[in-house]
């Protein structure tokens, strides 16, 4: 299970190292794509094959849909994690997620999601603010 927050820089060369507790359940390539909330989405082999098959399951003649699978699935790439444990972050990712240098890696169980820093305290702080509220909303907690 992927879970835990961790910080690391990007380099001058657009690399940047996963945390080693992320590396050993990620494997040697992951997956990367846009994420909710402006952040990019890692997954391993395993569970972007899960992930192929729900969207392959979504109608592509809805409008909301097809334009989810086609932002979804072009941003979509494969990144071998080198020796170092790094792996090269396409523009459109750093672009779309607004990376400047400091990224934030949060382990959502079956996935990470990389943050830029600042947009990760803003956000974690605006659903520390409303946390009772949204603990009371939601079901089987």
């Amino acid at each position: 299970m992927l879970v835990g927050t961790y910080e690391h820089k990007i380099d001058s060369k657009a690399r940047i190292v996963l945390p080693s507790k992320f590396r050993e359940e990620l494997g040697e390539s992951v997956f990367a794509t846009i994420g909710i909330d402006k952040c990019v989405s890692l997954y391993s082999p395993e569970e972007w094959r899960r992930v192929m098959e729900r969207l392959q399951e979504l109608s592509f003649s809805k409008s909301k849909s097809r334009g989810f699978l086609r932002l979804m699935l072009s941003s979509a790439h494969e990144l071998p994690v080198d020796g170092a444990g790094r792996i090269l972050l396409p523009p459109v990712l750093r672009e779309y997620a607004e990376f400047l240098q400091e990224v934030v890696f949060v382990g959502v169980s079956d996935h990470v999601e990389m943050w830029d820093k600042q947009k990760w305290n803003e956000y974690r702080q605006q659903v520390l603010d409303d946390f009772p509220e949204i603990a009371e909303g939601v079901e089987g907690f």
